[in-house]
């Protein structure tokens, strides 16, 4: 427990760090709400969004790698616990988090680049 509510502490500490005051990434966003949008955005704009969603898909990464490392570290009697199905259904949503993120990110690096942008200001590393 201890070691799950210090995970939930640093996403957030690190999600603060990522995001700052500048643009958000929202996973929530309709696509056609930001196709629209970026027809009508600066390059400028489009890195610093394009690189919003960068910046929220590697600390959804890093928390993939965290979900793996607490799988990895059960007992072969543990992994069919619901202790186990609880860390998959987390990994799980985790997993849509990024699918959702990168779908997003995709429509404003492809945007950037098209108007110039030099995509490695913002790629995902």
């Amino acid at each position: 427990m201890k070691l799950f509510l210090r995970s939930v502490a640093l996403v957030m500490a690190l999600s603060v760090f990522a995001f700052g005051c500048g643009k958000k990434a929202d996973i929530n966003k309709p696509i056609d709400k930001i196709q629209a949008e970026v027809q009508k955005m600066s390059v400028g704009d489009l890195e610093k969004s394009a690189r919003a969603y960068a910046d929220a898909i590697k600390v959804r990464q890093a928390d993939v790698s965290k979900v793996s490392e607490q799988l990895k570290a059960l007992s072969p009697k543990e992994l069919f616990s619901g202790k186990a199905k609880s860390i998959r259904d987390e990994a799980a949503a985790i997993t849509r988090d990024v699918n959702a993120l990168t779908q997003r990110y995709e429509i404003y690096a492809r945007k950037f680049l098209e108007k110039g942008g030099d995509m490695a200001k913002i790629k995902i590393s």
